[in-house]
């Protein structure tokens, strides 16, 4: 006699292959989640040192906070983004911080006058 549906142990097996597939994937998934959060700061640094260049060009000087340059920070970004210079305003340093993967470490991006983009601590720990 020929049925059609599954039966219970069909369907149990089913269940299980798909829980072993979402194990093995998730983690893959939440480090393509923090890259691209990585990328997306790397990117907005850019365009604030390339901001802070521009505005060197015009005033002889790098602006002493972010308002002032011509870059958009999007609201729904992760960062959090400072702006230090020095005294004479011929030196800054921008910093971001998160925490990108809801573990205790915090991951920091700086970038300089100099252009000079380093991940100064790191939140994603290669496997």
């Amino acid at each position: 006699m020929k049925t059609n549906g599954f039966s219970l142990m069909e369907l149990l097996i089913a269940l299980v292959i798909i829980a072993i597939i979402a194990g093995v994937a998730y983690p893959k998934y939440q480090k393509l989640v923090t890259r691209s959060r990585q990328t997306e700061v790397k990117n907005i640094l850019k365009a604030i040192q390339l901001g802070q260049d521009l505005y060197h060009t015009t005033h002889l000087k790098y602006a002493s906070n972010l308002a002032e340059l011509d870059v958009e920070i999007p609201s729904n970004v992760v960062y959090q983004y400072t702006l230090v210079t020095n005294d004479q305003a011929d030196e800054f340093e921008v910093t971001a911080k998160a925490n990108i993967d809801g573990d205790a470490a915090i991951d920091q991006w700086t970038i300089n006058q100099l252009n000079q983009l380093a991940n100064t601590i790191n939140d994603v720990i290669e496997e």
